[in-house]
């Protein structure tokens, strides 16, 4: 019978050559990649089976790697069998996207497979900091953690964007390192053809969106290290009470009334950055106010994913700066706790006489 084959980019095939087969690794020249704004038709249902499967949105970056540098936990299943784990290579091919001053816009990774391999790179930043909560809300201690010990921070049907926003218009270097060979090739990523958004729309468009990125990893860190800090204090004022030992001693008691009170300031210095009473539950996003990490995502989302390509809105803008003012108040709090008042109670543990009580750095 006959077959129609549809490729969505032959650009490997037509580079490829006697040389490349015969070399250990090549990093094809990729076609150049249009920044695309999806759009919806007015005459279609979204996410309708009618319309065919397009191919991933962004850049595909395709090189070849030889026998020889393949992993030999991915070889194809009609070749030998897979070696055992002792023998396979455990670093993957790591390709890094650089900006046009030399900066890193974002890093992926792909197979080791012999002969040709693709990435798709979604012409977007590297997402935001992922906030990690690892305590239950504040009288709420049905909610459990996963096994991991961290249960998401999650805020329902609220306009959130914790993506990364996507990269200018340009001219970018892709840096393909497998094992100790590096090669580079440069990717032109093209704006959309069809947008209304002039070149300076699109430049302050960028500018705010990873403006807001950056408060977003300022308020994520912060959040995530006094989850730590709480699931500590909350461990030790646990053991200091449970502690048959140590439970009767009046200094014991002292400790752990001065962890709980230091557990509250935490969670007040949270209550800024985030609803700590969420629970996960949908119907507990709307009980209280949305914190700094909701609102930041929020407006990224009008920014950056729902405001095609023109350029910020002053009230975007202005909210922008209001937010820099609370993030600021916040982590003036936050430096207060963290190098003022935590280190003080360390002190207090390490003068401590707590029979059966280890304290590490002690």
């Amino acid at each position: 019978g006959r077959g129609l084959w549809i490729l969505d980019d032959v650009s490997p095939l037509e580079q490829l050559d006697g040389a490349t087969l015969a070399g250990r690794v090549r990093l094809f020249a990729p076609r150049p990649a249009y920044r695309f704004r999806p759009r919806q038709g007015i005459a279609s249902a979204p996410n309708s089976a009618v319309p065919a499967e397009n191919a991933p949105y962004g850049a595909a970056l395709t090189y070849y790697l030889s026998t020889a540098l393949a992993d030999t936990a991915t070889q194809p299943d009609s070749g030998p069998a897979p070696a055992p784990p002792a023998a396979r290579r455990t670093r993957p091919a790591k390709l890094v996207i650089l900006g046009a001053q030399g900066d890193t816009v974002r890093v992926l990774e792909g197979e080791r497979k012999p002969g040709l391999n693709r990435v798709w790179w979604d012409l977007r930043y590297a997402a935001p900091t992922v906030p990690r909560l690892r305590t239950p809300p504040p009288g709420k201690s049905f909610v459990r953690v996963g096994t991991d010990g961290t249960r998401p921070l999650v805020t329902w049907d609220l306009d959130l964007s914790l993506r990364g926003p996507l990269v200018l218009p340009g001219i970018y270097t892709v840096r393909l390192t497998v094992g100790d060979t590096t090669l580079t090739q440069s990717l032109t990523v093209l704006k959309d053809p069809g947008t209304a958004g002039t070149d300076a729309d699109v430049q302050a468009q960028g500018r705010l969106a990873l403006a807001i990125r950056a408060e977003q990893d300022t308020v994520a860190r912060m959040i995530n290290r006094l989850e730590w800090v709480r699931k500590q204090l909350q461990d030790l004022a646990g053991q200091l009470r449970g502690d048959s030992a140590v439970a009767g001693d009046s200094g014991a008691k002292r400790l752990a009334a001065r962890a709980d009170s230091l557990d509250r300031r935490a969670v007040a210095v949270e209550g800024a950055l985030f609803d700590v009473h969420l629970t996960g539950a949908r119907e507990d996003a709307f009980r209280n106010p949305m914190q700094l990490y909701g609102r930041l995502a929020a407006l990224q989302s009008d920014v950056a994913e729902n405001g095609v390509d023109f350029a910020p809105t002053a009230q975007q803008t202005a909210v922008n700066e209001l937010f820099k003012q609370r993030i600021a108040g916040a982590a003036t709090r936050f430096a207060e706790l963290m190098d003022k008042t935590l280190p003080a109670f360390a002190e207090e543990l390490r003068k401590a006489t707590l029979k059966d009580l280890i304290l590490l750095g002690r």
